[in-house]
């Protein structure tokens, strides 16, 4: 009995170490760590350095066997697109019932010089979501959010964990 526990505890040891030599961190990256049995929830910090099997980052210390979640800072990206989107649908939503107010006030000369007679029903929406939708991305254009990369730890975690008659061995499979 007492020699499976120890097998265990070095099989627990090894692997732990083989995945924290794999980490793709270098010091000074950004990194979000989720670790529940060390009251950090996406506690943001700078990685500092790898030593043996732990974390250290620049105000404290997290053994790589309790991270549940470990995310590197991949840059920011801005939200043109998406501010783009809302302006055109803002601006065809208020240029619609301006166009057909207009439109009731609106009599078409077909004997026009100046060119084709087009009622302003279908361009004052048009123009209102061409403008929308560059005010819309210039604002959302700034508008940047932080993106994370999840960092791949062991998907096999063994660990040791207290029982009745001393130790036993505790696994976990991530999917």
């Amino acid at each position: 009995m007492r020699s499976s526990v120890v097998l265990a505890v070095l099989v627990f040891a090894a692997s732990t170490g083989a995945v924290a030599q794999d980490l793709p961190l270098e010091p000074g990256q950004r990194v979000r760590i989720t670790a529940p049995s060390l009251d950090l929830d996406r506690h943001e910090e700078r990685f500092s350095e790898l030593r043996g099997d732990t974390l250290v980052l620049i105000s404290t210390c997290c053994p790589i066997a309790e991270v549940e979640r470990l995310e590197v800072h991949a840059g920011r990206r801005s939200h043109a697109a998406t501010g783009a989107l809302i302006g055109i649908v803002a601006g065809v939503l208020i240029g619609t019932p301006l166009g057909i107010a207009e439109q009731s006030h609106y009599e078409c000369d077909p004997d026009n010089a100046w060119g084709p007679c087009i009622p302003p029903l279908p361009t004052i929406p048009i123009m209102f979501a061409v403008l929308g939708g560059v005010g819309g991305a210039v604002i959302g254009g700034r508008i940047k959010t932080d993106c994370w990369s999840e960092v791949a730890l062991d998907r096999l975690r063994v660990r040791v964990v207290p029982a009745r008659r001393g130790f036993g061995l505790g696994a976990s499979i991530a999917f």
